[in-house]
């Protein structure tokens, strides 16, 4: 082998090191912290960090920008992609407010046979959810990527929620606000399991009268970027209730700006025998307005 040969061989070994070195210390990088009761009308500090262990998988923004894909997620973000009852990943619930209500982990599975969440209610008072920080990442900047989640029960309960700050018009100074999405009636069938996919091109109300989401009626997140420039999106989940009857839900495959999160009680997901439903749109607007809320 000639010098310059030599050369160009100690070069590559030399940057292939670096991103070894690289890589794991990205993707065990730690979310941003929790803003605790985000609904404080005087804008105060955020209080406490997202519960769970961060030692999850992670498959962040590195692992896009070297893939090249245009659905890596957005700065600020960190993706876990599995979360199980042992290392839940970040995920949980790090409200003071929303405490005792959290989901569960269950050993059945929506579409692998690794697990999934469960969200169950006893009655229209009861709520189970479970949420995962978002970064602070702008709302333009993720509602052009996928939103979404698998889940199966005799007739689909569960709700998408993002809580946002930065918001214009509402009661809280801070701007502070939740996003729900709840499938229409008919458009999914989950008995077998289903995909609520694309939801974010589906309708969404908000809890508080903001600019561009009035009065809780279901409108684009396109529209609602529009008249909130500045709103940012600190955490996103999923949840059951108030309003709801006695109900389970089984949750999975989580999508949100870039990253799916898988639910198990252990271990990678195995795949299921048999076939599921999941050809429904997740793009219908919200039905029933008794869907989960945060307040």
């Amino acid at each position: 082998m000639s010098r310059i040969s030599i050369r160009r061989a100690a070069a590559v070994a030399a940057i292939a090191g670096t991103a070894a070195l690289a890589v794991p210390a990205l993707s065990h990088a730690e979310p941003t912290g929790s803003l605790g009761s985000l609904g404080s009308a005087d804008g105060g500090s955020s209080t406490g960090s997202l519960g769970g262990s961060l030692g999850g998988s992670s498959t962040g923004s590195l692992g896009g920008s070297l893939g090249g894909s245009s659905d890596a997620p957005a700065g600020g973000f960190t993706c876990e992609s599995l979360s199980t009852e042992a290392t839940p990943a970040g995920w949980g619930i790090p409200f003071d407010d929303e405490q005792g209500q959290e989901a569960s982990y269950s050993a059945s599975g929506v579409f692998d046979r690794n697990g999934s969440l469960e969200l169950a209610v006893d009655g229209p008072s009861d709520r189970a959810a479970w949420y995962h920080s978002a970064g602070s990442v702008k709302l333009a900047d993720v509602i052009g990527k996928e939103i979404g989640f698998a889940e199966k029960a005799a007739t689909s309960t569960a709700s998408f929620q993002m809580r946002l700050l930065g918001t214009t018009g509402g009661k809280f100074e801070n701007g502070f606000t939740t996003l729900v999405w709840v499938a229409e009636p008919g458009t999914t069938s989950t008995s077998d399991g289903g995909m609520h996919d694309m939801i974010q091109n589906g309708r969404w109300w908000s809890t508080q009268n903001i600019d561009g989401a009035k009065d809780r009626v279901p409108t684009t997140l396109a529209a609602i970027s529009a008249a909130n420039p500045n709103a940012t999106v600190e955490h996103y989940g999923v949840s059951v209730g108030t309003g709801s009857v006695a109900t389970s839900t089984l949750v999975d495959a989580v999508t949100f700006n870039g990253c799916t999160t898988d639910f198990a009680t252990n271990g990678p997901a195995a795949p299921a025998t048999g076939s599921g439903s999941g050809t429904g749109s997740g793009a219908g607007s919200l039905g029933s307005l008794s869907g989960s809320t945060s307040s």
